[in-house]
């Protein structure tokens, strides 16, 4: 994994927030620490979050704006063979999940992993609490 990832979580929120205290603890102390450790980590909380970004054109997407870095919304709609309107909408809904964003150039928006990031690490902790009806929200920052 290199250092500049998003590490993409389910159901962990408890251990990232357990691991940030530990990091500023050391941090205060003048502990060195391993800077992976520091990643942005984007933790979801809701199963439904992880079905809508696990979805193959989703991942498709994700693959070719890590891979291929498209300049535009147009440019990734070619690189996938896809209709620009279809790819418009998943990569809102990527966007909506916090795994990319935009940047604006001109007239052109371009697709980026989150944070400029350059690839994506997802882990998800067993078993699987299948209950959505204690959802919860999806984000958190680990400094």
């Amino acid at each position: 994994m290199t250092t500049n990832t998003l590490k993409i979580t389910y159901g962990q929120r408890e251990n990232n927030q357990q691991a940030a205290r530990e990091r500023l603890r050391r941090a205060e102390a003048g502990d060195a620490f391993d800077e992976q450790e520091a990643a942005f980590i984007l933790n979801f909380e809701d199963l439904d979050d992880v079905e809508r970004l696990m979805r193959r054109l989703n991942l498709q997407l994700l693959d070719v704006i890590a891979s291929e870095h498209p300049d535009s919304i147009r440019e990734t709609a070619r690189l996938v063979d896809r209709d620009y309107k279809e790819v418009h909408r998943n990569l809102k809904e990527l966007e909506t999940l916090g795994v990319i964003e935009f940047t604006v150039a001109g007239n052109s928006k371009r697709p980026i992993l989150r944070d400029g990031t350059e690839a994506i690490d997802l882990s998800i902790t067993f078993p699987i609490d299948t209950d959505t009806s204690n959802s919860k929200p999806r984000q958190e920052t680990s400094a």
